[in-house]
């Protein structure tokens, strides 16, 4: 058995999924809270034009506003997200896919050598 598979059975059996499902469930559940949010905040400025609090177009200027400002919020959690997923990875010691394709053309490599080196097996 190669060394390039040996470290491939290795990243099979060590299955990083888990903590990606993790990561996905987190995410969701914070876009679940999103859409809540959203829709609370609808049924309040309807209530407010409807009680004369408001005007029409002051809720639909004040919802414009808190959309702009909800996805701007959105982008740097999906920054800060992405940045605590990478460090997770990072402490996990996963490998990388470009770290497992570097080591495995080095591996090749050496085989490569090897075989010249002894084309009999020996």
């Amino acid at each position: 058995m190669s060394f390039c598979t040996l470290v491939f059975r290795f990243n099979q059996a060590y299955n990083p999924g888990i903590m990606i499902d993790l990561v996905k469930k987190t995410m969701l559940a914070g876009i679940g809270v999103a859409v809540v949010t959203k829709d609370k905040v609808l049924e309040s400025l309807d209530d407010l034009v409807e009680r004369g609090k408001l005007t029409k177009d002051e809720a639909v200027a004040m919802s414009d506003k808190i959309v702009e400002e909800g996805q701007v919020e959105t982008e740097k959690a999906k920054v800060e997200a992405s940045k605590l997923f990478n460090e997770m990875l990072h402490r996990a010691n996963v490998v990388t896919k470009d770290q497992y394709d570097a080591l495995a053309a080095r591996v090749t490599a050496l085989e490569g050598k090897l075989h010249k080196e002894f084309p009999n097996g020996e």
